[in-house]
């Protein structure tokens, strides 16, 4: 059986619907809108569980409405939470590149993407290179609407990478 560990939103209350979604052996790991950092001492914890358990493939999810990420790009009210202060400023830095270079009016979709495609990418290149080679890792956005998960847009152009006026 394979065993899964998820990074979540604990806003979200995701793991019944994961369980009943993928009814593995699964694990969960919170941070408000997936802004968790990956200090050197939470990476030697996250190797350890992954070759403890013998986890074989690791998903961070965000529904498509997290509330984090809502507030992030409108009211703001958790901008003061210590916690979230440098997630809000991302998140306001990739709502104006993202406004400046899609003609698509669903932001809130790219910006999850993004959020989860970096958190991919920082995990990734921080975890032992023999782990690395053991596990597979990636990340889905979950409509409730739908009742559906779907897989983060890796495709997606970064607003970083063109010349804007």
């Amino acid at each position: 059986m394979q065993k899964n560990l998820y990074f979540l939103c604990p806003s979200e209350n995701l793991e019944a619907v994961i369980e009943k979604s993928f009814p593995q052996e699964n694990y969960f790991l919170s941070s408000l809108g997936n802004s968790i950092s990956f200090s050197d001492d939470f990476i030697l914890d996250i190797n350890s569980l992954i070759e403890s358990k013998g986890i074989g493939k690791i998903t961070f999810i965000l529904s498509n409405n997290n509330r984090f990420i809502l507030d992030a790009m409108k009211n703001k009210e958790f901008k003061y939470i210590k916690e979230l202060k440098e997630y809000y400023k991302t998140i306001e830095k990739r709502k104006v590149l993202t406004i400046k270079s899609y003609k698509n009016k669903n932001f809130t979709s790219l910006i999850t993407s993004h959020i989860l495609k970096t958190k991919i990418n920082e995990l990734n290149s921080n975890l032992f290179d023999w782990i690395r080679n053991k596990i597979s890792i990636e990340g889905k956005i979950y409509d409730p609407t739908k009742n559906m998960f779907f897989d983060v847009r890796i495709n997606i152009i970064e607003p970083e990478s063109l010349f804007l006026n």
